[in-house]
């Protein structure tokens, strides 16, 4: 009985060696729970969309700086990676799982449930606020609709801390604001998709830079799932135009991810080529190393047989004397 019991656990554990092994292999290092890691997209979503949108209307009541909000939204994005970044990669953005899986580092059936997990998440956390805002103190005279005038994402809003411009414009801040942000986040990650220890300072550092730049003209609508649930809470207020400009808000982030994705594959591919070619050279060298080594031996030893000859010619040559 305890010889099968021990049998059965060595199978057990061969069985969890062989599928450590073969996760290293394909570099998979989050967690083997597909459940876990959606789950994982939609909280961190929801937290990071949260926050920054209740700091917008903070913010604006408090006539703060939009540097403060740069501040809330790199706390948020750095707070939400640091814990999620080892479990789902902490991605929090349909632009960024759209990255991983265009550089191969995520694959195509997880980068749709992260997207799936991420809008979900973005709604309800644009639903919740959406709640609490109904409860805010009547003395304000802000209403439901002024409210989400100022939360949207939109290049011709009539929020009063926005200045009003035109789609070519918005265009052009959106292009910026997401290359920062896909550009930071694909330099702190490993061909392999595992984060580096500093992914959760530098996409943090991306998004707080592009919430800055953005947050004047647009609103910074680099993240598709924040601008989406923000739409449809703004349409359910009330405000009109939102909808119609959320492609813009879809289609720059997309555009900026395949783009970064691209250069940063092209980049990786020219850095293999000159650690190949450096080993090439290395291993070159070292022949011609060897080369010379076994010509000094040769030479070495003509050297000798050489002297043993003339050795033996003058001893001859002593005898025949003799």
């Amino acid at each position: 009985m305890e010889e099968a019991q021990q049998t059965e656990s060595k199978k057990r554990q061969v069985h969890k060696e062989s599928n450590k092994n073969s996760d290293q292999k394909e570099g998979f290092y989050f967690s083997r729970r597909k459940w876990l890691r959606i789950l994982t997209e939609f909280v961190g979503t929801y937290f990071v969309v949260f926050t920054i949108m209740a700091a917008t209307c903070w913010i604006t009541l408090t006539s703060l700086s939009p540097v403060y909000l740069g501040i809330v939204a790199f706390c948020a994005y750095a707070g939400a990676a640091a814990v999620f970044q080892g479990i789902s990669g902490a991605h929090f953005n349909p632009a960024v799982s759209f990255a991983m899986a265009l550089s191969s580092r995520l694959s195509w059936l997880d980068a749709l449930y992260y997207a799936i997990a991420q809008i979900v998440g973005a709604i309800c956390a644009s639903a919740t606020l959406f709640g609490l805002l109904k409860f805010m103190p009547s003395d304000l005279n802000v209403t439901s609709q002024q409210w989400w005038e100022l939360l949207a994402n939109t290049f011709d809003s009539s929020a009063s801390d926005r200045i009003k411009v035109g789609p070519g414009f918005a265009i052009v801040i959106e292009l910026i604001s997401a290359f920062i942000v896909m550009a930071l986040v694909l330099k702190a990650v490993h061909s392999n998709g595992k984060p580096r220890r500093s992914y959760y300072f530098l996409s943090a550092l991306g998004y707080a830079t592009a919430t800055i730049l953005a947050s004047f003209f647009t609103g910074g609508g680099f993240n598709p799932a924040k601008a989406t649930g923000a739409a449809i809470m703004a349409g359910a207020a009330g405000v009109p135009g939102v909808g119609a400009e959320l492609w813009l808000f879809w289609i720059i982030p997309l555009l900026c991810a395949a783009v970064c994705a691209l250069i940063n594959t092209i980049y990786q591919g020219m850095g293999k080529n000159r650690v190949k070619d450096a080993s090439a050279e290395e291993t070159q060298d070292e022949k011609e190393t060897d080369e010379d080594e076994e010509d000094w031996e040769e030479e070495k030893e003509d050297k000798k047989s050489l002297k043993a000859k003339k050795e033996v010619g003058s001893e001859e040559d002593g005898g025949a004397k003799d």
